[in-house]
Order: C-alpha cells, then structure tokens, then sequence
C-alpha cells in the first residue's frame, strides 16, 4: 500500500500521465435546425437597413477611391450574438465581407463601391431563408466615426492624456486588418500618405508585431489629431501607453539579517527573470542569487530600488517573512532585465518608458533567454484600464511573445491608489473604478492580485480577503482576472495603517505592499512547476498544474461562485504539493489534442471501487482544463478564437413511466460541472459572462455527496468549439486536462486502486518529477 506523505521524507505518490491518443475520436453531429428569425422582415424593415447602406455609400465613396475599401460597423441584436446566427451570407464576399468584431453584438465590414451596391440588392430582395434570418439579426449598419476610433473621448483631452514625444504628443493608432489582401495594403498605404500630408510623424513601430497594425503617431495640435481621426482605415487612437512600476514607499526599515546564498544549496534552483526596473549589485547576499543581467537603462536613469525589492522576495522571501503561510521555500535564483527607468524626482534624473519600447526590449532579451529561463516576473502595468469589450493591445502582444519563445509572463493586475481605497465586498461604484489594468489582461499570462496577511477591525480587510488596493476582474470577454492571489502587504482603507511584505531595501529589508510584490511568490512558485517537472512542461501544462490545487485563502476550499474576479482560482499550493497525490487522493494528465469538428471521448473512465457502494458513486472531483486558444487581434471581444468543453459523469438508464422497467439505452449525466458560471441564461453574450465560455482556463468540481450518485459506468469527454470560421483550418488545438478523484473522508486507498486500473486500461507513466534543492540546515 502507498505510505502517506507527512514529513516530506516519505515515498513519492506521482501524478500519472495518461498517454495520448488513447481517447476515441468522434465526428460532432451537425447542428439544429434554421430556426425562426429574430423579428419581422418586412418592407419597412427592409427600407430601413438599405437606406443606412445608402447613406454609407455617399459618406464614403471618396475614402473607398483612394483606400480601395472602408471598414463598417454592424449592430446585432443582443440575442443574436451567438456565432450560429452570424449573418454570413448577408455579409459575404458577394457583398461586404465580415472581417472583424468589436463588443458583443458588433462586428465590421468591407466595404467596396460594388459590394455595397450588391448589399443593398439582397437587403431589398433577398427572400431565402437564410438570409430573411440574417437580416432579422441586424439593428444597425453605420460608418465609422471619429469619435467612435477615438474611444468617446474628444480630441483635446486625449491630446492632453497622452505623453510628449519628440515632436509633439504621442498617440496610438491601430488600423483595421483586412486580412490577407491588397486591400490591406492600400489601407495602409492611405494611412502613411495621410499622415506625411498632414505633418504627423508615423514614429518607428519596433516592439509591434507587424500584423497588429499598431503604430505611434506624433501629433502636436488638436487639428492635427482631428485630421488623424478622419483616416478611413484607422481603428482606434488612444494615448500611447507608459510602463511603470509603483513607487515604493519603504517603511519599518531594518538591518538585513545573514541571508543563505547558492553556497548554503544542495541542487540546482530556478531561475526567475525580473523584468523591472534592475536589481541592485550592492545588497550583501543578493548579488550571488543574480545569475545575469542585461539592461536598457542608461545609466543617469537608474533606480533600482522596486527591482531590488522584487528580486528579494523571489530569493528570500520565505525567510524574511517566516510568519506568513503558503509561501514557496524552495531555493530560487533571478535574471535581472532593467528596462524600466526612474520616475521619481527624487531619486535623479527621469525618463519614461512607452509601451512599444517595452516590447521591442522584452523580445530581444526572450530572443537570447527564453529557452533557458521559463517565468518572466512583469511587476508592472498601466493606467490604462481594462475594458469589457476588447482586449488591450499591450496584453495581445504579450501573449504572441508567450507562444513564440513558448514561456510564462506572471504579471501584477495594478494598483487601486486613490483614497478611499477599495472595500471587500467591493461597493457598486468600486466595481467599475477598481477593474485591472493592462496588461493584466492578457490570455496567456498568470495575473496576480493580492490577499492580505493579516486582519484590521474595521476600515481595512479581514486576513486573507483582497487587500484595498487590489484590482479586480473580470476581464474582456469575462475572462477569470486576476488568476491567482498572493499576499503583497496590506493597510486600510485611508492608507492610515499600513503592514507590508518584507523583502530587501538599500538600507536592509523594509515593508512595502502592492500587487507588484504578490506577483513574485506566484513567479517563483511556477518556477519550481518548471524546474521540477521533466522534461520541461509546456507553459499549458504548468500554467494547468499551478491552478489545480488553488484554493481559497479564507477557507482551503474551492473559491465560491461570485467571488472569483477577486481572488481568481485562489492561492496556489507549493511546490511539492501541487505535483503529488495524497494515499486518498490520485491525479491523473491528459495531454493531448482536439480537431475542430470532432470529440474525445473515454468511455468505461476507471473508477476507484472502493467508492462504489450498492450501486451509488461516492467521492470528490476536481479537474483543470488549460490550454492557449487560437487567438484574432481583429476580433475584439471574440479574440479567442477556440474553446474546450469538458464533461465527465456517468451513463445511467431511466425507468419507465408506464412499466417501470429499465429504459433500453442510458442517458449521460455529466457529474463533474464547471465552476463559476450560472447556467439561467442562454444567449451568448450571457454564456459568455456567465458560464465563462472561451476562457483558456476553466475548472470544475463536483461532490457525490453523503448519498452517492447513481450510475452504470464513467464517461470523459472533451470538445473542441471554435468560431469565424476557424474549424476550416484543422489547426489541431493542444489541451492539458488534470482530473483528480479523491476520498473527502480520507479513508479509502484511492492512489493504489486507481494506479492497479490504469496500468491495466491506458498507457500511461509518473509525472517525471526530479529531486528539489534545498538550502543547507545550520549546523
């Protein structure tokens, strides 16, 4: 029988890998019926939609001369969103084709001279089915206008938001993508005519991937930004991001205790990669953890003070905060990356940073390191807040850097800083205002927000509820943000009483608090994923095991439904912990992939027998679906392109009744439900918010209860669903799906009878797991 694990020293329990290709393949029947249209098509209606088309074709007609095409905008009602009642024949390359997607319910079109002709032909006399439901799902057709590529803000006060350049204010202008065509390339090209005519400098776009259309335009008057609005083939203009870290402010400073350094470790540690603002060279102890550095920071603009205080919790922060529970204490060394300058006064000379230098820095340090060094700690953000119904630029970049060089971001979600701070449970007001901020939004990165350590009577958080300045999600398309919670210090709500996290400081060690310092405890511990698993995971299959065995700080449980945009999966468990099954617990891998328009499915799942009693399922379920979702810039809220389905339950068979018999064939019941969703609503837009639908990270749980469940066997099934058209690609889509069946009442041997049944069902192998280093005891 297997040993339990109680000081460390025992018999490894480790988690099985199941091999791929094992699970049947099975073609996803077609889909319902037409279904009846949305409102009545009459002449009216009719008159209605080719009027707006007609009007469009006079507003645009000189832009579509010399940009050979125009973007428009399509409102569709808000029950009609769903990607079934996607009005592609309507929109088609017959007429205007759809090639991108806004908020729910908005898509864009492209508009020819011909093709916009042709519409209004099948708006006016279109009588099929097909397409008398297509245009029952429009509300609106309308131009693009200026305002609309401005975000709603007038010329003037985003000229004011946005930072001084060389030559005047600095915006960013994203262009519409048209796709693969020429039409792409004449929209371009009338974007640098346009500019060179009005005398606004298109700025070098190093750091932008080349298919993003992103570009920073100088603008130095409010004429000259009106102008800039008018482009037909701008998207939008916002005020070019700056990158920044919070200023720290250190308080109960102390003198530095003798710290262990790699001399005092037996084995090799990971390696963390701060990307901040530099790592000082002059902490006793410090420097020995620092395996590298590379820098963009001249030298009259260095401060490296938040860099220092990040480095110090990734090094030594078990040690220096020893009263805090569920920190990594695992040896951990760091890389140090300076790509962010000093914006304190005080501290010397200033410079800021702008989001598209950031990016060019960050890829040619992942272009020399990323195949070395894993995790890369961004305790850094924006004040750009995240919105809804779109996705910001800086958060698409970093997930196409994370594919690239196939590596994990761990980013901060930002710093509420505006007193009153935030309350928990957040009032209304607080939900809008304290939303996080780029590039907390990003699909592939780990977001981090922060929990506090200890508790205040009043005006201030419990222990282990969000802290006040904490962020919070959802984030665009209800995406779960932040996706894991650390302790980074805490205070009151009026900033009165303050306890922060200890890391190192130019004087010593000191406290300081910020979602910039919890982001770190979750970079090393992911580290460790890396270090530990071999050979190296994908950065799905770490980002999977990290959040398997979060849990809520308050309570060691699963986070409750409504509360997970504040502390997203939870707190994650420590290395070795979340890579090891308990003697009543037994976690199995699946990594494989889906095709779009087909399902896997593992039908007669082994079950621990000892859990089935008098025909009943006894036992808990937890399971993690990660993977990285084809993704389209273009398409607004709808950028994730694919999604994974999972359900696991058991076939039963219904009683008759009129006889009471046994109905001939079972139905399934799927046993294991996603968590965080209500299932009440069924529009899209309601599953997308609701059920967390097109989410690159879902979990389920599922209890059977004091009195079983009733069942004949296990079924496990995963489903590949995509939308715009991608399942025409047969891109196979790579998942990571963890499955843990456990004995809540820790009684039964689950390890063992699930081991003895897979070894006698599926080709599978231990999660390869190496030996950890340690640090030295004192003698």
């Amino acid at each position: 029988m297997a040993k339990g694990k109680t000081d460390g020293r025992q018999e490894r329990l480790l988690i099985k890998v199941i091999m791929p290709k094992q699970g049947a393949e099975r073609k996803v029947s077609g889909g319902g019926g037409k279904g009846k249209p949305f409102r009545d098509v009459d002449s009216k209606y009719r008159s209605r939609l080719s009027g707006q088309v007609s009007a469009i074709r006079k507003a645009v007609a000189p832009q579509i001369k010399t940009a050979g095409a125009a973007p428009v905008r399509v409102k569709l009602l808000g029950k009609a969103t769903a990607k079934s009642h996607r009005p592609k024949q309507l929109f088609s390359d017959n007429t205007c084709p759809i090639v991108g997607g806004g908020g729910v319910g908005e898509l864009f079109i492209k508009a020819t001279h011909d093709g916009l002709e042709s519409l209004v032909d099948v708006i006016e006399t279109g009588d099929s089915d097909q397409i008398i439901k297509e245009l029952s799902c429009v509300e609106a057709i309308e131009p693009i206008t200026p305002r609309f590529r401005r975000n709603g803000l007038n010329a003037r006060d985003l000229l004011r938001r946005s930072p001084r350049g060389t030559d005047g204010f600095v915006t960013r202008v994203k262009l519409f993508d048209f796709g693969d065509d020429e039409d792409q390339e004449k929209l371009l090209a009338d974007f640098r005519r346009r500019c060179h005519v009005n005398g606004m400098e298109i700025q070098e776009s190093r750091g932008y991937s080349s298919r993003s259309y992103t570009f920073p335009v100088q603008c130095e008057t409010v004429e000259e930004l009106e102008k800039l609005s008018r482009i037909i083939g701008v998207r939008s203009i916002n005020p070019m991001p700056l990158i920044r870290t919070i200023r720290p402010k250190m308080i109960d400073t102390k003198p530095l205790p003798k710290m262990p350094t790699p001399d005092d470790v037996e084995g090799e540690f990971p390696v963390v990669v701060v990307v901040d603002s530099g790592v000082s060279d002059e902490i006793d102890g410090l420097e020995r953890w620092v395996v590298g550095r590379e820098s963009a920071v001249a030298d009259e603009y260095e401060n490296t003070e938040h860099g220092t205080f990040v480095a110090g919790l990734i090094c030594w922060g078990d040690v220096l905060n020893p009263t805090i529970d569920g920190l990594d204490r695992s040896p951990c060394g760091v890389f140090d990356l300076q790509v962010i300058p000093n914006s304190d006064p005080d501290k010397g000379e200033t410079d800021h940073l702008l989001e598209g230098e950031f990016l060019f820095s960050l890829e040619e340090a992942l272009q020399q390191h990323a195949n070395s060094f894993k995790v890369w700690n961004l305790s850094l953000g924006t004040d750009e807040v995240c919105s809804l119904d779109r996705f910001s630029i800086l958060a698409e970049e970093l997930d196409n850097l994370q594919e690239k060089y196939q590596v994990s971001f761990v980013v901060a979600a930002g710093n509420f800083t505006t007193p009153p701070l935030l309350d928990f449970p957040r009032i209304d007001a607080q939900l809008e205002q304290g939303r996080i901020t780029a590039p907390a939004d990003s699909i592939l990165s780990v977001t981090v927000g922060a929990v506090s350590h200890v508790g205040y009577k009043k005006d201030g958080p419990k222990q282990h509820h969000p802290t006040p300045f904490s962020r919070h999600g959802a984030g665009p398309n209800h995406i779960i943000k932040p996706d894991l919670v650390h302790y980074g210090g805490t205070c009151s709500t009026d900033f009165s009483h303050q306890s922060g996290i200890r890391s190192v400081s130019k004087d010593g060690s000191a406290e300081n608090l910020g979602t910039s310092f919890a982001t770190p405890l979750v970079s090393r511990t992911l580290a460790q994923i890396y270090h530990h698993v071999t050979p190296t995971p994908s950065p799905v299959l770490a980002r999977g095991l990290l959040t398997h065995h979060a849990r809520d700080p308050r309570t060691r449980l699963r986070v409750p439904d409504g509360d997970e945009n504040f502390f997203g999966f939870g707190l994650p468990a420590t290395v070795p912990y979340c890579l090891e099954c308990s003697p009543h617990t037994s976690t199995l891998v699946f990594d494989d992939v889906l095709r779009p328009g087909y399902f896997l499915e593992w039908d007669n799942f082994p079950y621990p027998p000892s859990l089935c009693r008098d025909g009943r399922y006894f036992g808990e379920i937890w399971m993690t679906v990660a993977f990285a979702p084809t993704r389209g810039s273009r398409w607004g809220t709808e950028y994730c392109e694919t999604h994974i389905e999972a359900n696991f339950g058991v076939y039963f068979r219904e009683r008759s009744r009129e006889t009471g018999e046994l109905k001939p064939k079972p139905k399934f019941r799927g046993l294991v439900p996603p968590e965080h969703k209500n299932k009440g609503q069924l529009y899209e837009s309601y599953q997308v918010e609701k059920l967390r639908k097109w989410a690159p990270v879902r979990t389920y749980h599922g209890n059977m209860g004091e009195n079983g469940e009733r069942g004949d066997r296990w079924r496990l099934k995963l489903q590949l669903l995509s939308r715009h058209g991608v399942e025409r690609t047969e891109k196979p889509q790579p998942f990571s799906l963890i499955v843990t069946i456990a004995d809540p009442e820790n009684k039964v041997m689950v390890y063992d009878e699930m081991a003895r049944l897979i070894r006698n069902r599926f080709q599978s192998q231990n999660l390869t797991v190496r030996a950890g280093a340690r640090v030295r005891a004192k003698q």
